[in-house]
């Protein structure tokens, strides 16, 4: 597996550490920087690893700052990217399994290396569940795909009353889903057309 690892200062020796432990079972791990213990800034190095995994030179990436969260934050703002600081095994695994994660995040103030090599294990190990997982990564997508009108939409209060031109509205906006309330009015006309055009009518609190 191709792997990119980078770090910050505050990362920087516990990267050395698992690029070690990671070249030693065999995997093409290339080192992103930083290369000195010299401070620099976490946004930085995020973006060069973010980069090179959603442009798909990569697998995988892996990054190490204090506490793992700055640069998880970073590397999310590249789109395609779904960047997981995890402190423990289950949260390595889920971050896989569950949210398809393309970089791990690890606060090398947070775990110790012993840890921190089972973290990267477990990550590298694990692959996307799929089913029902995949259909809140698409959700996921729109909201990175969207703009502040569209994200408006998609959280705005369930509908007390469901006709055919809500759900034909859903389908020109390439929803799937239309939400209503407990209790609403859905014509019959907004069921025909729910059917006819597979958008599905789901109830939300």
């Amino acid at each position: 597996m191709r792997i990119a690892i980078g770090s910050d200062h505050g990362g920087f020796e516990l990267k050395k550490k698992l690029a070690e432990h990671l070249r030693a079972k065999k995997e093409d791990v290339s080192d992103l920087g930083t290369f000195t213990k010299d401070a620099v800034d976490y946004p930085d190095i995020a973006a060069i690893v973010a980069l090179e995994v959603a442009k798909g030179n990569f697998a995988c990436g892996i990054l190490i700052d204090g506490t793992g969260i700055g640069s998880a934050i970073a590397a999310n703002k590249i789109k395609g990217i779904r960047a997981a600081s995890c402190a423990n095994t289950l949260m390595a695994s889920s971050a896989r399994e569950h949210g398809n994660a393309n970089i791990l995040v690890i606060g090398a103030g947070v775990v110790g290396e012993a840890l921190a090599k089972e973290i990267t294990d477990i990550f590298i190990s694990r692959s996307f569940a799929g089913g029902r997982h995949a259909m809140r990564l698409e959700k996921i997508a729109k909201l990175e795909n969207a703009n502040l009108k569209e994200i408006e939409r998609y959280t705005s209060p369930p509908k007390k009353l469901v006709t055919a031109d809500d759900v034909r509205t859903a389908k020109m906006n390439g929803e799937s889903v239309l939400y209503h309330q407990k209790g609403a009015i859905i014509t019959a006309a907004a069921k025909d057309a729910a059917h006819d055009l597979d958008i599905r009518l789901v109830e939300r609190t």
